[in-house]
């Protein structure tokens, strides 16, 4: 993988900047103002209150911001700096600026928005201006870093300006992952960073070869920076000892000198996050690391993972990681194990190895809650459940069990059939306390159709007494439609012959979404033409098994709702994700009345 795909997949986790998301929005041409009106300003701009205008301006990526700002007047400035800025280099694309001069735009952009460094003003009583400003008086925050902020609370002593008063000048992240630039550009962002208060960087090195060394002036931001996250550096302990107020590191790609590593993990160090992409044969031991939350680990190739005396410890990642070894000993807050490798990887609590056919009753850790494992179906063939079961024991109070096939389907074990068994007459999973009370979610990734999923599927479904969704996720290029109507029968049946009565009873939801990311992604034509209650849906007749995203409110995606609602069996969840800008007041009140009483006297169903 190059290091731009390096760059995409690894900050794709992180949520973006209200102004890039606004580039993926469809874009929308406002209808002329009626004739009886056309003699009056351009728009009333200058007449919106301040909070008004922030919003507009926060939502704004940062070539449209400048371009438009003087629509608001001078005052325009003040009320953009009043916000804490989190300028990305994408938003330099639309509309473009020359690749060789976006170094040196957003040198400019953090010029302008630091101005002479972050000032505390009071808030002024009786005027007008001020009703934005309580927004912007969270330090780091706002609504540009509400995503950010809450991913394991990593900033949460941040609290709200005393003394009622607002920031101007903040910084809150500077994210740079596409544009090539210089030593020189790096030392004037980090001045600006430096005076703006800077709490997040992310940069991407992909112009200076051969990993030079964290620059100086990055330290520099140590009083400030909570979140670093650097590609293809080489980086040292005494990198991390100077940043004393970080929070959350992230190293991808780089190179780590010795003792980083200790040295980021050892009792005392304040970050609560640490993420590190790439690196051999190393062990990773959070032992005694009073503060650190998460570890998460993307394409490691690692020795052994130790959690043990960790207080704060709850969240554990291992993304294309397969260590040797895991064990796990005191953690009494550990909430998420994820992306497990059983097959590649020796599980040990509190000193026992879990195995098949362990006679010692294994330990437990009750304090998980979301367990995700990595199988390999062919593998593992008849020993996955009891393993599976054994793992379970040591996690009693599971709630969502996530179960990624890391294998294709061998010819041996074959694509589904509606009427395939499973594992008839086993005990597979029978009194396990999280299936009898707890686990009340069972996810399916990358869902390849083989009988062996589905023979898992079924005995799992047989115990979980509480279970309430299954979510079956599957790319259309590795799963034919087929293979989906034989499962979508397969259920059917197994529903009638399960003593499971959260599933007969209809208590529990089948979901089956295309995770491949297909969604409708084009824009409703006048030949389609909004919906309307009234349409008559062109696919009468046919059985659909789908998920519905990017809804636009055409018509028809309305004859596709219309479709699967009358195949759609009791207890069936329609659930549609759109946007309010593509989807106007009066197409949702279409929707609405379509499935008005009078639409569900008229289905049966």
């Amino acid at each position: 993988m190059d290091h731009e795909s390096i760059v995409a997949s690894d900050l794709s986790i992180y949520p973006l900047p209200p102004g890039t998301r606004t580039l993926a929005t469809p874009r929308v041409v406002l209808a002329p103002p009626p004739v009886t009106v056309v003699n009056q300003p351009h728009a009333d701009w200058r007449g919106l209150p301040d909070a008004a205008v922030s919003r507009v301006l926060d939502r704004l990526p940062v070539v449209d911001l400048f371009r438009l700002g003087y629509l608001f007047s001078p005052r325009w400035l003040h009320i953009w700096r009043a916000r804490p800025l989190y300028l990305h280099d994408r938003q330099f694309t639309t509309p473009p600026i020359p690749a060789a001069n976006v170094a040196n735009a957003i040198t400019n952009v953090l010029h302008h928005h630091v101005g002479e460094g972050v000032q505390l003003l009071p808030v002024q009583g009786g005027g007008g201006g001020g009703g934005g400003q309580g927004e912007g008086a969270l330090v780091g925050g706002g609504d540009a870093d509400e995503a950010v902020t809450s991913d394991d609370e990593i900033y949460e002593d941040e609290g709200i300006i005393q003394n009622a008063g607002h920031e101007i000048g903040r910084v809150y992240c500077l994210r740079v992952e596409t544009t090539r630039w210089s030593l020189d550009h790096l030392v004037r962002w980090c001045a600006e960073l430096q005076r703006g208060g800077a709490r997040v960087l992310m940069l991407a090195n992909l112009a200076i070869p051969e990993h030079p060394e964290l620059p100086q002036a990055i330290l520099n931001c140590g009083a400030s920076l909570l979140g670093l996250h650097v590609f293809f550096f080489t980086v040292e302990a005494y990198h991390i000892a100077a940043l004393v107020e970080l929070r959350a590191l992230g190293l991808y790609g780089c190179i780590e000198g010795h003792g980083m590593i200790d040295r980021v993990l050892h009792p005392e160090s304040p970050i609560r996050k640490l993420a590190i992409h790439g690196g051999m044969g190393r062990t990773f031991a959070v032992a005694g690391a009073t503060r650190l939350r998460s570890l998460v680990l993307f394409d490691n190739q690692v020795g052994t993972v130790a959690v043990d005396g960790a207080a704060r410890f709850r969240n554990l990642y291992m993304s294309d990681t397969k260590p040797s070894r895991i064990r796990i000993g005191a953690a009494p807050r550990l909430r998420r194990i994820l992306s497990l490798d059983i097959f590649n990887t020796v599980l040990v609590i509190q000193g026992l190895a879990i195995q098949i056919g362990m006679m010692e009753p294994p330990p437990q850790i009750r304090s998980v809650r979301h367990l995700g494992l990595r199988v390999n179906y062919t593998e593992m063939d008849v020993r996955l459940p009891r393993l599976m079961e054994q793992i379970l024991k040591s996690f009693p109070r599971v709630k969502s069990l996530d179960i990624m096939r890391c294998d294709d389907v061998t010819q041996a074990e074959g694509l589904l059939q509606w009427n395939d068994a499973h594992y008839d007459g086993n005990n597979f999973f029978d009194g396990l306390e999280s299936f009898n009370y707890h686990l009340r979610w069972i996810y399916l990734e990358d869902f390849r159709g083989g009988k062996c999923e589905v023979a898992l599927m079924k005995a799992m479904l047989d115990k979980a007494s509480v279970l309430r969704q299954l979510m079956i996720q599957y790319s259309t290029s590795s799963v034919p439609q087929l293979t989906l109507n034989q499962l979508d029968l397969s259920l059917q049946n197994f529903k009638l012959h399960t003593l499971n009565g959260a599933i007969r009873g209809n208590l529990v939801s089948f979901v089956a979404a295309d995770a491949s990311g297909s969604c409708r992604d084009d824009e409703v034509t006048v030949a389609e033409g909004l919906l309307k209650a009234t349409d008559e849906h062109i696919y009468k007749g046919n059985n659909f098994f789908h998920g519905l995203r990017g809804f636009r409110g055409g018509k028809r995606e309305l004859a596709l709702i219309k479709a699967i609602l009358d195949e759609a069996r009791a207890g069936t969840r329609l659930r549609m994700e759109y946007s309010t800008r593509s989807n106007p007041e009066l197409t949702m009140d279409q929707l609405d009345q379509l499935v008005s009483p009078d639409f569900r006297a008229a289905h049966s169903k």
